[in-house]
């Protein structure tokens, strides 16, 4: 196996593809969720550029990028404020286009159909209606997402005290700061996971959770099954 992947490495290096840079990743959902950057990221995505180093065939090379591009469109939706679940759905349902057309014009008009509803998905999210001190306590708790996010700082951001946070929270939300928080945490661990980069105790800790058998309590009453079943699921 090693020798195999020594092998691939080496093609892969002095082939013409080249890996996009987190970085990049982040400016093309940048330029198709949002419609601004620049243009030219558009050239990125045309599918036939893609080399055979993702496949041994070309329609399976084009499957494979569109799948990448959909993952990371999915996670810089929920990053741009868009709801987790729906754009988790969303992602599961366009992988399963994906593989179920046999063309690349069809793949080439998926394309399309991703990009403009993942960009509808994030408009309806920032368009939504939050009151200032709200839409401030998100905008901390998001940006703070691996800090303890304490109730007290998150109303300090806001501009007012914690109970008029939590009245307004539970006005707007129908949750409280803290469940807000942790709500926001555990979509950020499936993010984590599903990128099985991390072991279930180093996410764990990552989030701020004083143990992993805390994290997987909260992860369990949230989703109905434990980190290690989700990520099975995900590998299915």
């Amino acid at each position: 196996m090693k020798k195999e992947l020594r092998k691939f490495i080496e093609y892969s290096i002095s082939s013409d593809y080249r890996h996009h840079s987190f970085t990049m990743e982040r400016a093309i959902s940048d330029y198709f969720l949002k419609g601004k950057g620049d243009k030219s990221l558009g050239e990125i995505l045309n599918l036939k550029t893609y080399a055979d180093i993702l496949a041994p065939d070309r329609l399976r090379a084009s499957k494979n990028a569109l799948i990448c591009l959909v993952t990371v469109m999915s996670r810089s939706a929920i990053n741009d404020g868009a709801d987790a679940e729906i754009s988790f759905s969303m992602s599961d349902f366009f992988i399963n286009e994906i593989e179920r057309l046999q063309t690349a014009p069809s793949l080439e008009n998926l394309l399309s159909e991703i990009i403009s509803s993942f960009r509808e998905l994030v408009n309806d999210a920032q368009h939504q209606k939050y009151s200032f001190h709200v839409a401030r306590a998100i905008q901390y708790i998001r940006g703070h997402i691996y800090d303890s996010c304490n109730i007290s700082d998150v109303a300090s951001f806001s501009g007012c005290s914690t109970h008029y946070l939590s009245s307004l929270f539970q006005k707007e939300l129908n949750l409280t700061p803290k469940q807000y928080v942790r709500q926001q945490k555990l979509q950020e661990a499936r993010i984590l996971l599903s990128n099985h980069y991390y072991s279930v105790q180093e996410i764990a800790s990552l989030l701020g959770y004083c143990s992993s058998s805390h994290f997987i309590t909260d992860f369990k009453s949230a989703y109905g099954m434990t980190p290690k079943q989700f990520i099975k699921k995900v590998q299915e």
